[in-house]
């Protein structure tokens, strides 16, 4: 960090000058001391309200340039190189032939490996004819037992078989029946239990008709006395029902209509109540019938499950007894038959075994085989080769490099405060031959390094070129300290007394001392934490004379021409 801690140039004149005219009035200027304390000087001054702003302050270091990514091909096996097939600054891609080595130890041994593994093959070939006539004698052997001893029992149990399953069929076939009732049962009783509604409510409607036509009669008879002159009371008279003959006629006639319909509609009544009561007591015997034919059902139910138990018990001594001595006859024999079988199976898994070692001898070769030829692990370009053609190959040491130079690692050391105010992510520059290069650091060391003492900072160049070299040297330049929002003035107005900072302020035509706090600074401004408002008027120029209550005048640039 470049600080400067003197006065500007302009005010080491001053200072010189001033020194000059105090020498010049102490060897005689003409005037008296009195005259000149009688007489009060005014300072010509010039001066500068702060400025809000932020003040950043940036650090250099020497960094060194190296690929992100870069790597040594180093031999696994010592031999003669036959050829090479790239120089230093070829491009090359990931999987692409560098050099060949003399190889031919190694083919001489996938060679033999290779002919091992044919002979081994060859025996697990035999092994498994051999397993397959074994096979075929045991299931030939099985095949003749079981023809000479199950062809008669097959066909007996197959006979015994068919009576079960039909006593089963016939038991499945009356679950069915009895299932079928059940819901033809279920139907009759919704069926009963709505014919019972039915016939109630045809009840219901006969007694009302019955009620409607015993009322109509008595309204009829009413009106139809056996004594004429009883009749004519109705119409005539001190206190007559209707108002005239013609009234009661038509009453009479209306009562008869009435009577009619009373009569019709009860008979109506008394055939629908017929019908309901005879279709309920029809459902009822329904319902009767369906219970005897379950009856009959689970009586024909338990006799066929007796018959069942009867054909499996038959079916079982049979099976369980009958040539039983004759079965464990057959069962060794193809034991015996068997046993071959499993001594086929264990001699080929014994010569499969012995395949997959020759394999892995194979195997092993082949990969003795591809480490004569060494190819590129990355994409990149080829910085160093180690070997030439009729040179020995050796794993004590890299035959070539290759770095990838898409993105190039910039390393610098920095100090713990400095590192403190770096992060990752930080836009910095390389200069390199006054070239800048834009970088962005990726990674903040957090352990000092030994040989420096300081901690690693490494930067990212995203766009480098052929002038950004492995192991080159660039100039880092990093912002390091920065403030916001602060007081900006320039440098040279700040005094010092005893360490304390201070500037004088013009107020009205009187200089003021300003106790001031100061932060960062470089060669021009200085920062100010406290103790200056951003409205005064700092006093930028300086003279001898300036202390606290100085008259001073302001001058302008007017004033200055």
């Amino acid at each position: 960090m470049k600080r400067k801690y003197v006065q500007s140039r302009g005010r080491t004149l001053a200072v010189v000058l001033a020194a000059a005219c105090a020498g010049s009035l102490l060897t005689g200027c003409g005037q008296s001391e009195d005259a000149s304390e009688a007489a009060e000087e005014v300072l010509p001054v010039q001066v500068q309200q702060p400025e809000a702003g932020t003040l950043t302050l940036s650090n250099e270091f020497i960094g060194t340039v190296s690929p992100q990514e870069s790597v040594y091909v180093i031999p696994m096996v010592s031999a003669e190189v036959l050829e090479t097939g790239v120089s230093v600054g070829d491009t090359v891609e990931a999987g692409q032939v560098l050099c060949e080595l003399d190889a031919e130890a190694a083919q001489l041994q996938l060679a033999s490996a290779q002919a091992q593994y044919d002979s081994v093959a060859a025996n697990v070939d035999a092994a498994q004819v051999g397993y397959e006539i074994a096979q075929a004698q045991y299931e030939g052997t099985v095949a003749q037992l079981d023809a000479q001893l199950g062809g008669q029992k097959n066909l007996q149990m197959y006979q015994l078989q068919i009576q079960v399953d039909a006593v089963e069929g016939g038991i499945d076939d009356i679950y069915e029946q009895l299932a079928d009732l059940a819901e033809d049962k279920e139907d009759a009783e919704d069926q009963k239990d709505e014919l019972k509604s039915v016939r109630d409510q045809a009840n219901a409607y006969l007694a009302k008709a019955q009620a409607d036509y015993q009322a109509a009669v008595t309204a009829v008879a009413a009106l139809e006395p056996t004594d004429y002159a009883d009749v004519e009371k109705l119409y005539s008279g001190d206190n007559p029902t209707y108002s005239s003959k013609d009234a009661y006629e038509y009453a009479l006639q209306k009562a008869k209509e009435e009577l009619e319909s009373a009569e019709s509609a009860l008979e109506q009544a008394q055939t629908a109540a017929s019908a309901a009561s005879t279709a309920y007591e029809q459902a009822k015997a329904g319902i009767e019938s369906i219970e005897d034919g379950e009856e009959q059902l689970q009586e024909s139910l338990a006799d066929t499950y007796k018959s069942l138990e009867q054909a499996q018990a038959i079916y079982n001594i049979t099976e369980e007894q009958v040539y039983n001595d004759t079965q464990k006859v057959a069962d060794t024999s193809k034991k015996t038959a068997a046993l071959g079988v499993d001594s086929a199976a264990a001699s080929v898994n014994a010569a499969q075994v012995g395949m997959e070692s020759a394999q892995v001898a194979v195997d092993s070769a082949e990969y003795q085989l591809d480490m004569y030829t060494l190819t590129a692990p990355i994409s990149g370009v080829i910085e160093a080769v180690n070997v030439e053609a009729h040179d020995f190959a050796s794993p004590s040491s890299p035959a070539f490099v290759i770095s990838n130079k898409d993105t190039m690692t910039l390393t610098f050391y920095v100090s713990e405060g400095i590192r403190n105010v770096l992060s990752v992510g930080q836009k910095i520059q390389a200069d390199r031959n006054d070239r800048l290069y834009d970088a962005a650091i990726t990674e903040i060391g957090s352990m000092i390094d030994q040989s420096t003492g300081l901690f690693a900072v490494k930067a990212c160049v995203s766009a480098p070129d052929e002038s950004l070299l492995t192991g080159t040297s660039v100039k880092i330049i990093a912002d390091t300290y920065c403030q916001d929002q602060a007081l900006l003035i320039p440098y040279d107005a700040v005094y010092y007394d005893d360490g304390q900072p201070y500037v004088y302020v013009a107020v009205g035509d009187m200089a003021e001392r300003r106790d001031i706090e100061t932060g960062i600074f470089d060669e021009e401004t200085i920062t100010v934490l406290s103790g200056l408002g951003a409205e005064e008027q700092v006093i930028v120029s300086w003279s001898a004379n300036l202390r606290e209550g100085a008259k001073v005048s302001v001058q302008t640039e007017a004033d200055e021409e």
